[in-house]
């Protein structure tokens, strides 16, 4: 089930300008009607026309001040020639493809366990060629911001994480100005808990950010652990497994 999974779920994160993700107001509707009426808004949240785009939306709850919350929509959206790019190379190679999904999806599943550390969590993936950052809310994701900083050359050793030129230190600070940008945008999102995860996490990066947000846990957390798989028999090093298993959870 794990292996087809991941060859007939294509995630979308090859280039955040043909792909991209956005929660977005809707009058309270069937998802169906929903998606009919996006249509009519959709150029006023994505940089292409809707002639030239497919999307698909789902609802999800979405934080407001004074403890209150309201429905909303997570919108995913890519440009149809990438689309068509993926679909081709798929029955180039005989794969019979079920769904796409962005890897920002697959990674918040990956990494959210069944029962949510808190209402308002912040997900933080330090990857290999690109990373992450997660706002997630009573289990699902309200904001997703994909970060050029990466760890392509692994996370730095711990006794030389002092330096303030470290990938560690400018990595963290690119996230903190996200996270204060998504913070002054989401006025009923209080974060209580920040999880580190990813190839590129380490107790250093966890200890830098503990030092630099205002959030009162941050912890560090494996995927597999979450969801009690193991993996010692494979070489997590050999690529990013994080997001082949949040597609293999995918719930088709």
């Amino acid at each position: 089930y794990f292996y087809s999974s991941v060859i007939s779920l294509v995630n979308i994160f090859h280039d955040t300008s043909d792909s991209l993700l956005r929660t977005v107001p809707l009058p309270d509707m069937e998802t169906e009607e929903a998606r009919m009426a996006f249509r009519y808004d959709y150029e006023r949240y994505f940089p292409f026309t809707i002639n030239e785009a497919v999307f698909d939306l789902a609802p999800i709850s979405y934080p407001l001040p004074g403890g209150k919350d309201e429905k909303r929509y997570i919108v995913a959206s890519a440009r149809k020639s990438f689309i068509d790019g993926i679909m081709d190379s798929a029955a180039n190679n005989d794969l019979d493809i079920l769904a796409l999904e962005p890897a920002q999806i697959a990674l918040e599943r990956a990494i959210t366990p069944p029962v949510p550390l808190s209402d308002a969590v912040v997900y933080v993936y330090a990857g290999k060629r690109r990373s992450v950052l997660i706002l997630s809310w009573k289990g699902n994701g309200i904001f997703h911001r994909s970060i050029a900083d990466s760890f392509e050359e692994g996370p730095t050793d711990f006794e030389n994480i002092k330096s303030e030129f470290t990938t560690e230190h400018m990595f963290v600070r690119e996230i903190h100005s996200s996270l204060l940008f998504a913070l002054s945008q989401i006025r009923g999102f209080e974060p209580d808990t920040m999880v580190i995860f990813g190839p590129g996490s380490s107790e250093g990066l966890m200890q830098i950010f503990k030092e630099t947000v205002q959030i009162e846990s941050v912890i560090f957390s494996n995927p597999f652990d979450v969801h009690g798989i193991d993996f010692s028999s494979y070489d997590s090093g050999a690529g990013n497994w994080e997001i082949p298993l949040g597609l293999a959870l995918r719930d088709l």
